[in-house]
């Protein structure tokens, strides 16, 4: 129990030492967001573009991209590849959660440019070969509001941003430190397949499950040097956090989501194996 109790008096103040950074985080976010006040209108835009574009939506960190680019799909404005590319672009708090866990801005920056590629570079394979035959509408007018972010005043918006990523990463870094100190390091590593090619395969099934604690989860793992550079980037690329859920929530569209999941999935393990062999 004294170990236990030790352990979250740590994590907790690990946490509370990351508050003032992800305020700062967050006010920027905020005000990013609302500078982009037409989220809809912007991404209905990428399909006449293509992937690079939605790449480059989905590379922004803003918290309703991929569910507002899902309801694009769904109503039919948006093409398959395209929204494959918001979805691999996305990193939904891993930004944040690196910053505020001391990578450093080279590592992030690397990140965010390596996911681009994949997302932009998949999206145009995909809509060359798996999507070349679907089309999307551009001549009809679009109606589409989405309140994902649930944005409204500046300081209860900020605040609560922060307040809800610090208790993930107070329950994420209390779980990984408990597992830590009861398996230890190393068998935690054999576990989630350290220094094997298939790491970022477990890394993109993770990814897959619809919240933003998984990029919690995948960004402290790679803090603390549990996964590889490659399995973060298959983790978050398959990542989309609640673009999921807008995706598979009516029946009759399902059959049209799960090519774009299994799509998003392949790509990601891809890309994300071969990071892991180039870079590490």
């Amino acid at each position: 129990m004294t170990a236990v109790l030790s352990t979250a008096q740590d994590a907790f103040f690990d946490v509370l030492k990351t508050v003032p950074l992800l305020l700062l985080v967050y006010a920027l976010l905020y005000y990013i967001e609302n500078r982009l006040t037409d989220t809809p209108a912007l991404l209905s835009r990428t399909a006449q573009f293509g992937p690079a574009v939605g790449a480059l939506v989905g590379s922004i960190p803003q918290c309703g991209f991929s569910a507002a680019a899902s309801a694009l799909f769904s109503a039919g404005y948006l093409a398959p590849a395209t929204l494959v590319a918001v979805f691999l672009a996305t990193s939904d708090e891993a930004v944040p959660v690196m910053l505020a866990g001391g990578a450093s801005a080279k590592n992030i920056l690397a990140l965010l440019i390596v996911k681009f590629v994949l997302a932009a570079l998949g999206g145009y394979l995909l809509r060359c070969t798996v999507f070349r035959r679907r089309e999307v509408k551009l001549d009809e007018p679009l109606e589409i509001e989405l309140n994902a972010c649930g944005c409204g005043e500046p300081l209860p918006n900020i605040l609560g941003h922060t307040l809800k990523t610090s208790l993930f990463l107070f329950a994420v870094l209390l779980a990984l430190d408990l597992v830590l100190f009861a398996v230890g390091e190393d068998r935690l590593a054999s576990v989630l397949l350290g220094g094997s090619i298939f790491q970022p395969l477990l890394c993109a099934v993770l990814g897959l499950v619809p919240s933003c604690a998984m990029s919690v989860l995948l960004s402290e793992l790679y803090v603390s040097g549990t996964i590889s550079f490659g399995a973060l980037v298959a983790g978050l690329s398959t990542g989309a956090g609640f673009g999921y859920i807008v995706l598979l929530e009516e029946k009759e569209g399902r059959h049209r989501a799960l090519p774009v999941i299994a799509a998003t999935f392949a790509t990601a393990v891809i890309g994300g194996t071969l990071v892991q062999l180039l870079i590490g």
